[in-house]
């Protein structure tokens, strides 16, 4: 496999006609805000896939500065303040922007390569330069932050079912909340794996059963959780809830032995 994902520029694409003006419009205050500092205004995230929901997905904007010194800063927290707040935007579509400094960003690949490579693979280029157009992720970072994040996951979810005292109900609980951020890292790891991240929540997670050798089923099991009508029996919640643990403890091992190569 090649060592870094270099692909940056085929990662521009067209920005969605349904919501580029209305983001051009929303962050006209930043990029006043930001002044001569401004050097680039993107889309990214969810509303550059196939699997955007306006009434339930976040627009995410980047703003990229030259430099974030405290009187920008300032600059950009008076413009900030009049932005539209989420809370008042129930019926509207959210925002969510994200403002960083140039250096800052560009040299942050080695310490946070699934959001890097995220942008480095989709992005909308709304205003400005194309300042990503050179990154470059190392494999070697996307599988550490691969294998922090399924660590993560893992932990996280042993100590909550032992703090809630065991049984079904909280197996059903933590088996829903696993669900949150368990797709974007299945497309990270199929991309470490040198496969299509393309699919649906589930799909992804069998895709990745299959690249790495362990349970897909078990690993899709937060997404069929959450989207159940009706509550299993108990002895199935507990064995599912059971199986998704099997199933991530199989998947960080297999990710861990993939360090030497």
């Amino acid at each position: 496999m090649n060592p870094t994902f270099a692909d940056a520029p085929h990662g521009l694409l067209p920005a969605p006609e349904t919501l580029a003006a209305g983001a051009r419009a929303w962050a006209a205050p930043l990029l006043k805000g930001a002044g001569d500092d401004a050097r680039a205004l993107y889309l990214y995230g969810s509303a550059l896939r196939g699997d955007f929901d306006p009434k339930r997905s976040d627009v995410n904007l980047l703003l990229v500065v030259r430099a974030l010194g405290i009187e920008r800063l300032e600059a950009l927290a008076a413009a900030s303040a009049k932005l539209p707040k989420p809370a008042l935007e129930s019926a509207r579509t959210r925002y969510r922007p994200l403002i960083l400094p140039e250096m800052q960003l560009l040299d942050s690949a080695d310490v946070f390569p699934m959001d890097l490579l995220d942008l480095a693979r989709r992005r909308a280029l709304l205003w400005g330069a194309d300042v990503l157009a050179g990154i470059a992720i190392e494999r070697a970072d996307l599988r550490r932050h691969c294998e922090y994040e399924l660590r993560t996951k893992l932990v996280g979810l042993r100590q909550a079912y032992l703090q809630s005292g065991g049984g079904p109900a909280p197996s059903q609980e933590l088996t829903v909340r696993a669900a949150a951020g368990a797709a974007t890292l299945y497309r990270h790891l199929l991309t470490l794996a040198g496969e299509s991240d393309e699919g649906t929540p589930e799909a992804l997670a069998r895709a990745v059963g299959a690249a790495y050798r362990v349970d897909g089923a078990a690993l899709a099991a937060p997404f069929i959780a959450r989207g159940e009508n009706t509550t299993p029996e108990d002895a199935t919640l507990k064995r599912r809830f059971a199986d998704f643990l099997a199933g991530l403890d199989a998947l960080v091992n297999a990710v861990d032995g993939l360090s030497g190569r």
